[in-house]
């Protein structure tokens, strides 16, 4: 008895699959309309079939049509746990179509109701922006793990998107998973990212996430070929030198640098850098000085080498104003005893001579770049403090309309 229920239950099986086998005789025309129903499981079994079956194996309309439908698959909330892989399936279906579609002018399409066409690039840019706008959602959530799974579905769609993968760099980077992050912001960088920004993230992540000085000063190196005037990316390298303990290196390489190459600006800024950040970190307040003044001198020949030098302008600016700083705090510090008001108008001739060497330096800088506000506030500052009240007001009307 149960041997020939056995046999019952094998023949029946048998009779389906036959039975199955026949049914599904896929056809595009039903697979399309299928698809354009919304009847998306039904479309998907007839698909499966399709891309091993003789007649429609080989044309490209067939892994189209199969791209389609699991991108719906993927993109739908109700069709959640219907495929575990519709992503990957979506777009290696896209691909197969492109290599059979390979010579034809014409891109695949499919019409909706009226008969207006879509083409494969403007369903596949629909499907980069349901994970982009999926990623940016979750990163104002603070949901930075589902940020940087959806920023990296984004990048998998449009392979030479930049900005997917470098946001699923800055999501990495607020997970603290900064290998994630290193690898993000690399290939944003191979595939051809110049953004100095992304540079500078991926200094911080490596450098102080990770820990590696050695590799952070490659990637700084590299960037300041781009960048070769850039104020931070030249602390950026003195920094990291100075915690691998080869100040004194970077010294001495740039003074050969710039003996070889007297007339570029940038090395001896560079070198004006390297002197005030060994200035900060050492105790000696005679030594600081020095490597203040030497900083000076550093600069100053920068703007000798080029009279139109930015950067030169501003630090020695910057130094100017530092030094006008002390005696100004000096001055606010005191009291108003006879000695302490005695002090501080012995004071306000120095000030002002301070202020008065600083003056120019400031009115250089903003000449040669007149939209910085930084600086155009420092100028305001100083027009004031020298009882300038005309020049310090026009000052004033050109940074409100900046802002």
């Amino acid at each position: 008895m149960k041997i020939v229920l056995t046999l019952l239950v094998f023949a029946l099986i048998s009779t389906t699959n036959i039975y199955a086998q026949k049914q599904i005789k896929p056809k595009l025309s039903k697979i399309e309309s299928l698809f354009k129903k919304g009847e998306l499981i039904e479309a998907k079994e007839i698909s499966d079939v399709s891309i091993s079956y003789e007649k429609t194996m080989n044309n490209p309309k067939t892994w189209y049509l199969r791209g389609l439908i699991y991108m719906a698959l993927d993109t739908s909330a109700s069709m959640v746990g219907v495929t575990s892989d519709a992503l990957q399936t979506s777009l290696s279906s896209f691909n197969k179509s492109d290599v059979l579609n390979e010579g034809e002018d014409k891109e695949p399409f499919i019409t909706d109701n009226v008969g207006i066409p879509t083409t494969k690039t403007q369903q596949i840019e629909t499907y980069w922006g349901f994970y982009y706008n999926k990623a940016a959602t979750a990163f104002g959530e603070k949901d930075y793990v589902e940020a940087i799974t959806s920023f990296n579905n984004a990048a998998l769609i449009k392979p030479n998107d930049t900005n997917s993968v470098i946001n699923a760099g800055y999501a990495a980077v607020q997970a603290k998973m900064y290998d994630q992050a290193k690898n993000s912001f690399y290939k944003a960088i191979e595939l051809g990212s110049t953004e100095r920004d992304v540079r500078l993230i991926l200094i911080y992540v490596v450098s102080t996430g990770q820990k590696l000085l050695e590799e952070s000063l490659e990637i700084i190196r590299d960037a300041r070929v781009l960048y070769p005037s850039d104020n931070e990316l030249a602390r950026q390298e003195i920094n990291v030198l100075i915690q691998l303990d080869r100040s004194e290196e970077a010294t001495t390489n740039l003074i050969k640098a710039i003996e070889a190459e007297p007339d570029d600006p940038n090395l001896h800024f560079t070198l004006g850098i390297l002197h005030e950040e060994i200035g900060l970190k050492v105790d000696s307040e005679a030594e600081k000085s020095e490597r203040i003044e030497l900083a000076r001198k550093a600069y100053t020949a920068a703007i000798n080498a080029d009279p139109n030098y930015y950067n030169g302008h501003y630090n020695l600016g910057v130094l100017a104003m530092t030094e006008v700083n002390i005696y100004i705090k000096e001055q606010n510090a005191l009291g108003y005893s006879k000695a302490d008001l005695k002090k501080a108008k012995e004071l306000e001739p120095i000030i002002q001579e301070k202020l008065s060497l600083a003056l120019p330096l400031w009115e250089k800088t903003v000449l040669l770049k007149d939209d910085e506000i930084p600086a155009l506030e420092t100028l305001v500052y100083l027009y004031t403090m020298k009882k300038m009240y005309d020049k310090a007001e026009s000052t004033q009307e050109k940074i409100d309309a900046l802002k």
